[in-house]
């Protein structure tokens, strides 16, 4: 049962002794005074203060940060950003051992997470899709195919809901997400930790960082962590490897050069490729259970992402700052995939037709960014300005694949529940070009934040620059000659992106705010002629309250938000997918769509050693019609997440717990009528339905000694049965079940 274990730590811990020397561990400790006599039980006390929230989160143990970015480049502190912010500190994924991004998003205000099936995930916010994602606030572009990434090298994710039109270009009035790594300390760091979960959940890390060289000049930081785990749903497994490592110098006493790399290496087996029959053939419900799946043990969807890094920081005269950073991105999958996603079960589990292919490809990023920050005098009075220039190319390339022979009936299910006997296709992957995809944009932005008066503060901003993307499909005969190239193009310049923000000081701990900025969109999305659709334009609207009480300690605030959108796509159903790639068509949605929603949030600490985040969310969607829209996507949620140290004898024990509601959701089906002369299915138009619910999660940690603390969580705690997400591909994608996992975390 605990050979994952050794596996794990003997590969984390055999890859990290590269990382300290013992040369360096000597100097490190000769450097380092003696300690006095200690009990064994030595707990520093937790409470902070103001002074000591900067923008890093890690080792603060606070629920929320002191300074943020990623809606405007500045260096702004929540109360003083005009849009809603969410902030999951280290401390909170530590708690609440949240190891993925969906994870992590899952406990943040007005963020739906929904998986498509076992290896795609769904984010949206305020009844959009969610598809601008940063690292270090460089411009991330992800395809469907997301990694979910583990979250052991991030010090904190920053999330801004509504239009990021300033720092991000083009995209929805949903939220952007921010993953910011983990740099290196200034002295001397090591952790390390295990932990063994339900289902055969096993995971180890090992994170050391400080000083190399040069009295401290020279500082690193080596993260590496291993998942080996099987699931509760049949033949389900997962492999995941996370390597991270950084280097940051001090060049000079005003330039800071960092460079890095990471990478995460999923392997996994039984991917699945697409959602859980509703319907039986005969009409009625299927009652298919959570353990269902319809794939065969070696259907595998791997990814494997490798990204490289640098920036460089130098301090100019007059407290300004010139910043440059470059990111370079590579994602590949290989793995074929066989899994009954068409059709309608029949009583002796046949029924099911596969959907088969072979998942290769390469994706490719390239982003670079510069700007200059810093304060300024104007009337009398200091203001702050920022602006710079920065272009992101995503490139994308399939290799043409040739089928082998496949038995007759191959696609044909006999039985979904046994599924040993199907063998895997045999295919050839060519020299030759399948397709090729290609997406740029570049921006000029720039943003300043004025002190009109003691208590009136404007941030303005505008990005200008341009879009284009292109897809290519190339088609062969028989012989593999090139017989055609399919070309589609898009291209929007001059695009011009208004950012405004008006703040007033209500007093010293209450700010109230308004903001507004444009939304366009290019869209990814074809119609049946394979033509993209015309792009997404709009404007996006938030007025709100914030707060900033007990010393800076806990953040509140309420917003009501409107946005309205043009051109939006909806599927068009009058033309069936891609019979091979499953690609399905869209057409525009008009004009008219509006979102409009209200939000509140409480995050950060209550009282002293009590942590909490809070927030609800109300959304509504409609179409120009004023018919409601996104209806699989909740009206109203509620986010709560809670630890509290106990006092006095009890300091040792953190308890805490997390809450989960939504209200309820429901999608358009096909269900089964009856069937035609040929024996075609004939279905009518019926909705799947997932009503209200809550999943309820607990958390404890005792501190054995100042080092070592083991820690208990429990996640989804009365094992609800729910839907996570209804209606794509016609069937129902199952919620967790309760899941158990401990774990012993160690600390230099």
């Amino acid at each position: 049962m605990f050979a994952p274990i050794t596996r794990s730590m003997t590969l984390t811990l055999g890859l990290c002794g590269a990382a300290l020397s013992p040369d360096l561990l000597a100097e490190s400790e000769a450097e380092k005074p003696p300690e006095p006599t200690a009990p064994a039980l030595e707990l520093a006390s937790t409470n902070i203060s103001a002074q000591g929230l900067g923008s890093s989160t890690e080792n603060t143990h606070a629920y929320t940060t002191g300074a943020m970015s990623t809606a405007t480049r500045m260096n702004l502190s929540i109360k003083q950003t005009p849009q809603s912010v969410s902030v999951v500190t280290r401390q909170q994924m530590d708690d609440f051992k949240l190891g993925t991004l969906s994870e992590a998003m899952s406990q943040t205000t007005g963020v739906v997470v929904q998986h498509l099936d076992s290896d795609r995930v769904s984010y949206s916010s305020r009844g959009y899709s969610i598809n601008n994602f940063q690292i270090d606030g460089m411009l991330n572009t992800f395809d469907r195919m997301k990694s979910d990434a583990d979250t052991i090298i991030y010090d904190r994710i920053e999330v801004v809901r509504g239009a990021t039109g300033l720092t991000t270009g083009a995209g929805d009035p949903s939220a952007t997400i921010n993953m910011v790594r983990k740099r290196p300390t200034a002295q001397l760091q090591a952790l390390a930790g295990v932990s063994a979960g339900s289902y055969d959940d096993y995971y180890s890390y090992v994170d050391v960082g400080g000083p190399l060289a040069f009295d401290g000049r020279l500082r690193g930081r080596t993260v590496l962590a291993y998942r080996d785990s099987k699931s509760f749903r049949d033949k389900y497994a997962l492999q995941r490897e996370v390597g991270y490592g950084i280097l940051e110098a001090d060049l000079t006493d005003s330039t800071v050069l960092a460079v890095g790399y990471d990478y995460q290496d999923k392997q996994v087996q039984g991917s699945a490729w697409g959602t859980v029959p509703y319907w039986n053939a005969d009409g009625g419900k299927a009652g298919l259970g959570r353990s269902t799946n319809m794939a065969t043990s070696w259907s595998s969807w791997p990814l494997k992402d490798k990204t490289a890094f640098a920036n460089v920081d130098q301090a100019l005269a007059g407290g300004w700052h010139l910043k440059a950073a470059y990111t370079h991105r590579q994602s590949d999958i290989d793995g074929k995939v066989y899994y009954g996603g068409e059709g309608f079960p029949d009583a002796d589990r046949s029924g099911m037709v596969a959907y088969s292919s072979h998942m290769v490809g390469t994706q490719k990023m390239d982003v670079y960014d510069f700007n200059l920050s810093g304060p300024y005098s104007l009337l009398g009075r200091e203001h702050e300005m920022m602006f710079g220039y920065g272009e992101a190319e995503h490139r994308s390339y399939s290799p043409k694949t040739v089928n082998g022979p496949r038995a007759a009936g191959y696609g044909s299910i006999r039985d979904w529940k046994y599924m040993g006997d199907i063998a895997k296709f045999p295919d050839t992957v060519t020299g030759l070009t399948s397709s090729r995809g290609n997406t740029r944009q570049k921006a000029g932005y720039i943003a300043t934040r004025l002190s009109l008066t003691d208590q009136l503060h404007a941030v303005i901003g505008s990005r200008y620059g341009s879009w284009e993307g292109e897809n290519a499909d190339y088609s062969y005969d028989k012989s593999l000659r090139l017989t055609r190239v399919e070309t589609t193009r898009q291209q929007q310049s001059d695009v011009w992106t208004p950012y405004a923000g008006l703040l007033y000081d209500l007093t010293p701990e209450y700010t109230a705010y308004v903001s507004y900025t444009d939304i366009f969109k290019p869209q990814s999305n074809r119609d049946s002629s394979r033509k993209y659709l015309d792009p997404v334009v709009g404007s996006n609207y938030e007025v709100g309250l914030k707060g900033s009480l007990l010393e800076e300690r806990l953040n509140v605030a309420t917003a009501l938000f409107w946005s309205k959108q043009d051109n939006v796509a909806e599927v068009d159903n009058s033309v069936p997918p891609d019979p091979v790639t499953r690609e399905k068509f869209y057409k525009s949605g008009g004009k008219g769509n509006k979102v409009n929603g209200f939000e509140a949030e409480v995050s950060g600490e209550i009282l002293n050693g009590w942590n909490m985040t809070a927030g609800y969310t109300y959304t509504h969607s409609a179409n120009g019609e004023q018919q409601r829209t996104n209806e699989n996507q909740p009206l109203n949620m509620l986010r709560v997440s809670t630890a509290y140290r106990l006092p006095g004898e009890w300091q040792a024990l953190t308890v805490g717990g997390a809450v989960n509601w939504q209200s309820r959701i429901f999608r358009d089906s096909n269900r089964p009528i009856g069937r035609d002369a040929e024996g075609e299915f004939i279905t009518e138009n019926a909705k799947i339905h997932q009503g209200a619910y809550t999943v309820v999660k607990l958390m404890s940690r005792y501190a054995i000694d100042k080092n070592l603390s083991a820690s208990l969580n429990v996640d989804n705690l009365f094992d609800k049965k729910y839907y996570e997400n209804v209606g794509f591909y016609n069937g129902v994608y199952w919620g967790d079940p309760r899941t158990v996992t401990v774990s012993l975390d160690w600390k230099l």
